[in-house]
């Protein structure tokens, strides 16, 4: 995907072919605020422990839902009002494309949000407690 010179480098990833890739463990397309390339090794367990790296995954017993199994019902609201807050820090021109997920179970959104959900979430291992780490052995 080509992008103009008048989109952010974060607006062109978030719209690009790769982010529309939906399976299988990839490097995260996010590289904003609360990435460190430091947690990649935990993420990919996490990933692989909640959903076999399934960007579509989608729990039949909860609302857990996207490669990291965020409860939908509970994290949905959330995540995009802490992204939305990076977003205007940085400017980079995603808040519509953000409120909009709002509309959109977190399964469907892109890899690119959900790699962006997983870092903002886990904030540099502060969100740990999110993810049952001892169970997942990461």
């Amino acid at each position: 995907m080509l992008c103009a010179a008048l989109i952010t480098a974060p607006a062109c990833v978030a719209n690009s072919d790769e982010a529309k890739d939906w399976k299988g463990h990839e490097p995260s397309l996010y590289t904003g605020k609360h990435y460190d390339k430091k947690w990649a090794g935990v993420r990919k367990c996490i990933m692989h422990r909640e959903s076999r790296f399934n960007y579509r995954a989608r729990s039949s017993v909860s609302s857990a839902a996207g490669a990291y199994q965020f409860l939908d019902n509970f994290w949905r609201v959330s995540l995009t009002h802490m992204m939305i807050k990076e977003s205007k820090a940085t400017n980079d021109g995603l808040i519509p494309d953000i409120k909009a997920l709002r509309d959109k179970p977190i399964q469907k959104w892109n890899r690119y949000y959900q790699d962006r959900a997983f870092y903002t979430a886990w904030d540099n291992g502060r969100g740990a407690d999110h993810w049952n780490l001892t169970r997942h052995g990461c």
